[in-house]
């Protein structure tokens, strides 16, 4: 009957050790590290305007046909507590403009630079799934520099006039986030985000002493990054953490030898 005992302890040892020795060395210390679970998302989509000289604010695809640019972004996210909270940094360059007075047709570009809080809504619930797909929140403030140009029309060009800030302008945001899981490394993104600017000549037509608003839509890619100091590695999770203890029956807890 002894001998049984300390076999069947034996055996427990053996499988335990051997399960934590096929984990890499840092796989059980990464979460503690700085230079762990960050990405990098590239995105591109739309800027739109809303101020005083729009007219498609209830109209979206017409917005994005006349009162919206181009834009592209780039942003980088270092994560926090199992991938459930994020603190970003993004660049993001992109534009407007309208044409609902004939007297003061515009267009502005944008360059904007910002810090971003998000919280992945699917891993607050649910951390230990691992879905192909989940939903983000965030907000964040920046500075932007702009300028624009505006056109005079009176049967043809009449006059044409530029301008732009001198020194950057604060800018406030908020928005959502879907994102797909295509790979381990690799996720698609769809986000959209309404940003107040603190400056009310973006469209250089000053009126009702509104600031001016803009909206960013954009689909991209995310590059997910183990460690970023070597980010095309790849590290095992730790069982430690990751993963769930389901608990144990009764009949499981009492054991008798």
């Amino acid at each position: 009957m002894k001998a049984k005992k300390y076999l069947f302890v034996g055996l427990i040892f053996l499988l335990s050790s051997n399960s934590f020795s096929v984990e890499p060395s840092r796989g059980c210390k990464h979460k503690n590290s700085f230079w762990f679970d960050w990405s990098a998302n590239i995105s591109a989509g739309l800027t739109s305007y809303y101020g005083d000289l729009s007219q498609y604010d209830f109209g979206y695809f017409n917005k994005l046909l006349y009162e919206s640019k181009p834009a592209a972004a780039f942003k980088l996210t270092k994560y926090f507590m199992k991938n459930r909270f994020g603190v970003s940094g993004q660049l993001l360059w992109g534009g407007f403009k309208s044409n609902y007075k004939p007297e003061h047709v515009f267009e502005t570009n944008i360059f904007e630079y910002n810090i971003q809080a998000s919280i992945n809504i699917m891993n607050l619930i649910n951390s230990y799934d691992n879905p192909d797909f989940g939903i983000t929140a965030f907000a964040g403030v920046g500075q932007f520099i702009f300028s624009n140009s505006v056109y005079k029309y009176n049967d043809g060009l009449d006059s044409k006039t530029e301008s732009g800030s001198r020194v950057p302008e604060f800018v406030y945001f908020f928005g959502a986030g879907f994102y797909h899981r295509l790979s381990d490394s690799f996720d698609f993104t769809i986000d959209l985000s309404i940003r107040q600017a603190q400056n009310d000549n973006l469209d250089s037509y000053i009126a009702h002493g509104d600031f001016d608003y803009y909206s960013f839509l954009s689909v991209g890619i995310t590059f997910k990054m183990d460690n970023l100091r070597t980010p095309f590695n790849r590290f095992r999770e730790c069982p430690a953490y990751e993963r769930k203890h389901l608990p144990l029956r009764r009949d499981e807890e009492i054991m008798t030898f």
